[in-house]
């Protein structure tokens, strides 16, 4: 899987770095999280979008059965995905959000919740370092 997907990187890699964008106002800080074509505010609201955002580009796929895909339908077991049709929904999925997923992580990531919740992670400023 890797080397295809290398290969495949290789040739449509465009990159893009997706970067938190902090806005004060007042004494309140608002975390403004753009990411590739979406904006979410960070909150429970954001969780909700992007995991639904992570479905529908699942459903769309064209292997898919959109009735079976859910939040935990694990790609392979549930959904029947080979490792090819995993990377195109990779693909995809980093192209909609402007991210680049390393290929370490991408075998762990086995479900649009996993995807979701990677997505979250990444994109949501770090803490500073004590």
């Amino acid at each position: 899987m890797h080397c295809i997907r290398s290969s495949i990187l290789q040739h449509l890699r465009i990159r893009v770095s997706a970067r938190p964008v902090l806005l004060l106002e007042k004494e309140n800080v608002f975390k403004n999280v753009v990411i590739g074509k979406m904006n979410f505010t960070s909150g429970d609201g954001s969780q909700d979008q992007i995991l639904s955002k992570v479905i529908e580009l699942v459903k769309k796929y064209d292997k898919t059965n959109a009735s079976k895909v859910t939040e935990r339908a694990d790609f392979q077991k549930d959904l029947s995905l080979d490792s090819l049709d995993r990377v195109e929904i990779v693909m995809a999925i980093e192209e909609e959000f402007s991210i680049e997923i390393p290929e370490e992580k991408v075998d762990k990531l086995t479900s649009c919740g996993d995807i979701a919740t990677y997505i979250i992670s990444e994109t949501q400023p770090k803490a500073p370092e004590s």
